[in-house]
């Protein structure tokens, strides 16, 4: 059946994948939705006028594979613009958003479909593993939650502040193009696009589950704008909430929700201005906001300490392998093919993580068999210098030669 949809021009999923500078990482991202086990699909790249390599990379992998289509614009107009030109161009049942710098597992899309028909989803989203560039050891967004878990326009608004869920919005979903109809990323966001576009989607009346297994593999990195909140990037946030509430009636609970954020971005607001008044040697800006919110000189003091702490600290790295033979691996569950896992039933395995951080540096991976060739989808293999890709032998006494 899905054959037949994309013989006439309509694919299972579309990808977007909005990029700007993003040469030097874009090609890997690349090479691991191409090469999903599910291959009906299009990645439609929309390239943000960026100085670098990126659109001649791009390209190239284009003349390689025509599932992938480029748009390159002139201007520089931020990620929410980039990914409406790509959503405009979406032709995809589903739509899922991949990052230029971040990898995904070989097999996520194929799962992450077979759980929402199980869950009858209209969107889901996986764990984030995050990887880091400064060679520290893999972690998980969603590290206390290893059952799957369905999620509303209240648990999406107050995730990040209870203490009880981290935030939900760095998450990558697969959103059925059906339920996302003609919503659109909000242009005047620079960051948080994300969150208010689900947002949106859930309060349109969208189900979401939520599936921990950690398919998706988040870069994490200094040049990431998602961790450097300025002043106005939160008012535009504010802003936003604002807007979305002039248009909407909300019951009491998610009512207070909204008003919880409102609370968490006005405190947030506030920091940023006076971070941006020291910076700028106005003592009097500063000495001001500091009268009126003498709380936020605790958390200033709290920055700097935690800034000085990473500054002087070396990254703690829990194991080395030059190769890791995935094939001796213990304590590695058997493979399950995603048709026959009862994902309602579903408990993420505690192994994942610890191959990853096996994996940080090491410079072969051999995986021959099929429980350990889906345990190697975990290890983000990109992340070392040189970057390599993951490499396959049949042969466990005959190490594999990355390629």
């Amino acid at each position: 059946m899905q054959l037949a949809r994309a013989q006439h021009g309509i694919p299972t999923v579309s990808v977007i994948m909005a990029n700007y500078r993003g040469g030097a990482t874009i090609a890997r991202a690349l090479e691991s939705v191409l090469s999903q086990t599910m291959g009906d699909l299009e990645i439609i790249v929309a390239d943000d006028a960026s100085p670098d390599d990126s659109v001649a990379v791009v390209s190239a992998i284009m003349a390689q594979d025509n599932r992938v289509r480029l748009i390159a614009s002139a201007q520089n107009g931020g990620p929410a613009r980039t990914r409406n030109l790509a959503l405009a161009e979406a032709k995809g049942q589903w739509i899922a958003i991949v990052d230029s710098d971040d990898i995904v597992h070989p097999e996520r899309l194929e799962r992450l479909l077979a759980a929402a028909g199980q869950f009858h989803a209209d969107i889901v989203a996986d764990d984030l593993l995050h990887f880091h560039e400064d060679g520290s050891p893999p972690t998980l967004l969603l590290a206390g939650h290893d059952t799957p878990f369905a999620v509303t326009a209240e648990t999406w608004v107050t995730a990040g502040m209870d203490g009880k869920m981290p935030a939900l919005g760095y998450l990558k979903p697969l959103i059925r193009a059906q339920a996302l109809g003609a919503l659109r990323y909000d242009e005047s966001l620079r960051i948080g696009e994300d969150y208010d576009l689900l947002l949106r989607t859930l309060l349109a009346g969208a189900r979401m589950w939520i599936v921990p297994e950690p398919w998706y593999l988040y870069r994490r990195h200094s040049g990431s704008i998602s961790h450097r909140l300025s002043a106005r990037d939160v008012q535009a946030m504010l802003d936003n909430q604002e807007r979305l509430l002039a248009d909407l009636e909300p019951g009491a609970a998610l009512a207070n929700a909204f008003e919880r954020r409102r609370t968490a971005l006005q405190n947030s607001l506030d920091y940023g201005l006076l971070v941006e008044a020291i910076k700028a040697r106005s003592p009097t800006a500063a000495l001001k906001i500091i009268t009126q919110r003498p709380a936020l000189l605790r958390r200033l003091w709290t920055s700097f300490a935690e800034g000085r702490q990473r500054r002087a600290g070396t990254p703690q790295i829990t194991a080395r392998h030059d190769v890791l033979n995935l094939d001796k691996y213990p304590s590695l569950p058997g493979y399950v093919p995603s048709e026959q896992v009862d994902w309602t039933n579903f408990r993420r395995d505690p192994a994942w993580l610890a191959v990853a951080q096996a994996g940080a540096t090491a410079q072969q991976i051999i995986a021959g068999e099929p429980a350990t060739r889906y345990a190697a989808g975990f290890i983000p293999a990109a992340a070392a210098t040189p970057p390599i890709r993951n490499a396959t032998a049949t042969d466990a006494n005959v190490p594999a030669v990355a390629t």
